[in-house]
């Protein structure tokens, strides 16, 4: 078993990327020596981890741009706008999302974070739309166990090159990119991944999609509409043609309260810049979302 899953099941207050963080660190050691978050077990070794390693303390605070949407004192429904990054990752360090909701949210700083304090699930960069985020330890715990179990239920809205008439599920495997490892395709030795998708409407060249994922791997949505011969507009690493930018927006989001359990349900607005590209391909009527 890889030591990533095997800790994994473990520590089942610790999410998988704050495991990969202390691996990739060397605060997680087999027999003394630091390893690779693929290292195969092979039994009878010893593991010694450091808990404390949080990556969080080293973010500073700094204000970045986002809305908030709706504010209970277990979790907030933000509006991330596209060309921010979620977290601090590789050489991008500033002007992160996390970054400014330490500098709105402050109290994020005094509680452990399992990683990275309220984050619960990202973002791409250029993707924007509606994120939940945790205010207690206990509700980040509880969030991250409500999307390991698949019980949160998100929808995207697409604009993709082509026209699309019909609904449709995908299911095809997606796998990393062995060379370009930020890039994602559909292998016979990817990981499980199933999207459903309905066509709301036809302008021009385009359609829009509303779009559910049903797993959650990276890229999953924008590798899967490539897949079937139509890329998300503006999506030029899987084959999209010019757009303002990459037309994927996280349009609604429903799960379980993390106190009270009772569902809840959180959507935004149609996105202007939508609007605009929509308008400049001649179609001037807004669709009707449900």
């Amino acid at each position: 078993m890889r030591i990533d899953t095997f800790l994994h099941s473990k520590l089942r207050d610790t999410s998988r990327s704050f495991i990969q963080y202390l691996i990739g660190s060397e605060n997680i050691r087999v027999n003394g020596k630091g390893v690779k978050k693929n290292y195969i077990l092979k039994g009878d070794e010893e593991i010694t981890v450091n808990l404390i390693a949080d990556p969080a303390t080293y973010v500073e605070a700094e204000e970045v741009p986002f809305d908030v949407l709706y504010e209970d004192p277990e979790f907030l429904i933000i509006l991330k706008p596209s060309g921010i990054i979620t977290h601090p990752v590789g050489r991008q360090h500033r002007k992160t999302l996390l970054q400014g909701l330490l500098f709105k949210y402050p109290e994020l700083k005094h509680w452990p974070g399992l990683g990275k304090p309220g984050l619960v699930h990202r973002l791409d960069r250029e993707t924007s739309g509606i994120m939940i985020v945790a205010r207690t330890a206990s509700s980040q715990k509880n969030i991250m166990k409500q999307f390991e179990k698949r019980t949160v239920s998100k929808t995207y809205l697409a604009v993709v090159s082509g026209t699309i008439k019909n609904s449709r599920i995908i299911e095809a495997p997606i796998k990393r990119n062995e060379i370009r490892r930020t890039n994602f395709s559909v292998s016979p030795g990817g990981r499980y991944a199933k999207t459903h998708f309905r066509a709301v409407k036809n302008f021009k060249d385009y359609s829009l999609l509303l779009v559910r994922p049903l797993t959650g791997r990276t890229h999953q949505i924008r590798v899967h509409l490539s897949h079937i011969g139509f890329p998300v507009a503006g999506d030029k690493k899987y084959g999209g043609d010019d757009a303002p930018r990459i037309m994927l927006h996280a349009y609604s989001i429903s799960f379980s309260h993390p106190a009270s359990g009772k569902r809840v349900y959180f959507k935004t607005k149609f996105p202007n810049d939508f609007k605009k590209f929509m308008l400049c391909m001649g179609n001037p009527k807004l669709p009707l979302l449900l």
